[in-house]
């Protein structure tokens, strides 16, 4: 099954939900909320949770083994955790590869 942009953006959505009933926070998520920087609903530690969580759904629902927070991803000149939007392209770009690392 080739995943939608919509099934990996809910799959995220549903992340930011979790992470915000945990940390009792208000989150309206939508594809230009930032993840990072000033505007961020979440700090580095969240994102880190976050990120897991996105990871951890994606290869469980798509049956993959995708790394999101690799070396590749941290070196990228435009970061895939800089909002909603990024993230869902960069996992649905490595669910186009097989879950190799992409190298945008």
């Amino acid at each position: 099954m080739t995943p939608t942009r919509d099934q990996v953006q809910q799959l995220l959505f549903e992340c930011i939900r979790d992470y915000a009933e945990q940390a009792r926070r208000k989150v309206e998520a939508h594809p230009d909320t930032p993840l990072i920087g000033p505007g961020a609903p979440v700090d580095s530690l969240g994102l880190v949770m976050l990120v897991t969580a996105f990871e951890a759904k994606l290869n469980e629902t798509f049956d993959t083994q995708l790394v999101l927070a690799s070396e590749s991803a941290m070196s990228m000149n435009r970061s895939p955790f800089r909002s909603v939007g990024a993230l869902v392209d960069y996992a649905l770009e490595l669910l186009g590869a097989g879950g190799r690392e992409a190298t945008a």
